[in-house]
């Protein structure tokens, strides 16, 4: 039986001490934490809003930093700018100051008292780690990430950051009974779909030819064109979930508009097309190579 890895966490931290972050990045990577750094809260900005802040599910400030990327020395405003900033922007997401000095470690405890947890360097580095860690397990994407971590293992670097968001946010909404909710939840699932057979067709160009994924992607021609290859088999799980899920995104938003019909989708509609397209991921991923190492990213909220 293989024994399967916690999937790593991101952390930002914002913090100019370079050599500092990389020692504590070696402590961090021991928990399956990977540490997203930033020398500025310009630069701890610019990566939480980007690709690569999808994932934070922690942030560590130093208690005194530099703002912006020009700076020389540090800025006694960043931590009140940086507390602010993440707080309306990501108010969800576990947050804790780190400092090394003595003085600065008493004032901002008083000072944060009850708010926000301060810590000190070169001593509280392993219970810093683990609050957030307790921390970021509250996080609701992350609960379902890890409670479909098969399917997410590897997912980002085959299909795409986006396309897991997509993924993340169905699973988050499938139980939502706003039309609206189920309308997008459904066309998500039909990207995700089209997405894999793209990204199949970028994999083994004979599995999926080029001329069924040029322009609009050719999903019926593409499931049945696999079923004649024998690469799924016709009338089984799969050719049966590939077709649940183009049929059921194609009548009820993904190239329609959205009108009453005579029995309208429900939360149970979505589910079921959400249930089928994780089948179908895994599928995917059996006959996708592996390319890196894949970490589920998403925002923090």
């Amino acid at each position: 039986m293989t024994v399967q890895r916690p999937l790593p966490l991101t952390m930002l931290i914002i913090d100019d001490a370079t050599p500092y972050v990389e020692s504590l990045h070696r402590d961090a990577q021991r928990r399956d934490i990977r540490l997203l750094h930033a020398r500025s809260l310009e630069e701890g900005r610019e990566l939480h809003a980007g690709a690569k802040g999808r994932g934070v599910a922690g942030i560590i400030l130093d208690g005194k930093c530099l703002k912006e990327k020009g700076q020389e020395v540090p800025d006694n405003s960043f931590l009140g700018a940086a507390i602010k900033y993440f707080g309306e922007k990501a108010p969800h997401i576990p947050l804790v100051v780190l400092t090394g000095e003595t003085d600065l470690y008493r004032s901002l405890s008083e000072l944060y008292a009850g708010t926000v947890r301060v810590y000190s360097k070169g001593r509280d580095e392993a219970e810093m780690l683990g609050h957030l860690l307790d921390q970021a397990k509250q996080l609701e994407w992350l609960k379902v990430v890890r409670e479909h971590r098969e399917v997410f293992q590897g997912l980002a670097e085959r299909l795409g950051e986006d396309a897991e968001q997509e993924l993340i946010s169905s699973l988050l909404n499938m139980a939502s009974d706003d039309p609206t909710v189920i309308r997008n939840t459904l066309i998500s699932l039909r990207r995700l779909q089209e997405k894999i057979f793209i990204a199949l067709h970028r994999a083994d160009p004979t599995l999926v030819p080029a001329h069924f994924v040029s322009g609009e992607v050719n999903v019926v021609g593409i499931y049945k064109h696999l079923a004649e290859k024998g690469a799924i088999e016709r009338y089984k799980v799969v050719d049966r979930f590939c077709e649940l899920v183009y049929k059921v995104t194609s009548d009820n938003g993904a190239h329609t508009p959205y009108q009453n019909p005579k029995y309208p989708p429900t939360r149970y509609t979505v589910q079921a097309v959400t249930f089928a397209m994780l089948d179908l991921i895994l599928w995917f991923k059996s006959v996708h190579p592996r390319e890196g190492r894949g970490v589920p990213q998403r925002r923090g909220e």
